[in-house]
């Protein structure tokens, strides 16, 4: 086990999950994940960034899907491959629906506990309940919803059915302002975090709007934010930020002090990987002839993470087609020594 320990508290890696595949056990650019309180985790499946003019965000929709698996790394089903265009993130309220905001749509779509898509709304624009690229979402205890419309730099927030009930921020680098927002996440007591992609930095408000307070702007250069893409926070209040830019995951205490950083782990082949390659014995081959395979566990650009109530941690490892799973350790306390 894979151990990672700091001021009384302490992260063991578990296990990969997913490989390369279009479909099934495997993920093709896994781009959000979110879990629910009965057991399931869904994975959403983005594909390759398209080449200029090549028409992948509109086209090829069987490569675009929400994988429903359960939290033991048993895979269910795909669905959701002829709703979406170009998803960009996963949202589950308290009821169990489930959220996908699609960035050329300008939608937000919403699918019941069977998988089933119920409702959808929004349209291109800036005003109240209008979307230019939306991005992250999130629910809070009180099933608002949260979502980052990305290309108005702003946060909207909506009931669950889609009623607009509140919006705040504007494009800038001052104080509650935004520059390309991507992940939000809403915590315990209905604090708002927000991923400042382009300003290098994690906002934190109110419910309502209102600017609390920075991560990752005061940390000495060497650990500063480089383009977060998305946030979390545990049970005690431990704030996790996806450091796109720096290929790994920055821990952060409540107060804003930086308490540690998670550069991946997943050194051992995930259940389903192992079973491919056994099946493609060429590749099983080349794989046992790497003598360092130290390399292989560490994030290439992870973007979305997500933190059951028990506090397992599960990272999108996107372009390495795969998750990364920790969990903290509850109760932890430093060894006592004899002198």
């Amino acid at each position: 086990m894979l151990t990672t320990t700091v001021q009384g508290r302490t992260w063991n890696f578990n296990h990969a999950i997913g490989h390369l595949a279009i479909a099934g056990e495997g993920f093709l650019f896994p781009y959000s994940v979110v879990t629910n309180d009965s057991g399931f985790m869904y994975v959403l499946n983005r594909s390759p960034d398209p080449k200029e003019d090549d028409g992948n965000k509109r086209t090829q929709p069987n490569f675009k899907r929400i994988g429903k698996w359960k939290l033991d790394d048993e895979f269910v089903s795909d669905f959701a491959q002829n709703d979406i265009m170009w998803p960009v993130s996963l949202a589950v309220d308290e009821k169990g629906f489930l959220y996908c905001t699609d960035e050329i749509k300008n939608k937000v779509l919403k699918y019941n506990s069977e998988d089933k898509k119920i409702s959808e709304w929004g349209i291109e624009g800036s005003g109240k309940g209008e979307f230019s690229k939306p991005a992250g979402i999130a629910s809070d205890l009180g099933g608002h919803l949260y979502v980052v419309d990305a290309g108005n730099n702003r946060i909207q927030k909506f009931t669950g059915d889609g009623e607009f009930i509140h919006t705040w921020g504007e494009f800038g680098s001052g104080l509650g302002q935004l520059n390309d927002p991507w992940g939000i996440t809403v915590d315990s007591q209905g604090f708002v975090y927000v991923a400042d992609w382009g300003n290098d930095r994690v906002q934190k408000f109110t419910g309502d709007g209102e600017w609390l307070q920075n991560f990752g702007v005061s940390s000495p250069d060497a650990l500063r934010l480089d383009h977060p893409s998305d946030v979390a926070v545990d049970s005690e209040g431990d704030v996790y930020v996806t450091d796109w830019g720096n290929k790994k995951v920055q821990i952060f205490d409540s107060d804003g002090e930086i308490l540690t950083s998670l550069y991946g782990d997943a050194t051992e082949l995930s259940r389903s990987a192992q079973n491919f390659l056994e099946i493609n014995q060429d590749y099983y081959k080349a794989f046992k002839r790497a003598k360092d395979k130290s390399r292989l566990g560490i994030f290439e650009r992870p973007t979305s993470i997500s933190i059951t109530r028990d506090d397992r941690i599960i990272i999108c490892d996107t372009s390495m087609q795969r998750l990364q799973v920790y969990d903290k350790e509850k109760g932890y306390m430093d060894p006592e020594f004899n002198l």
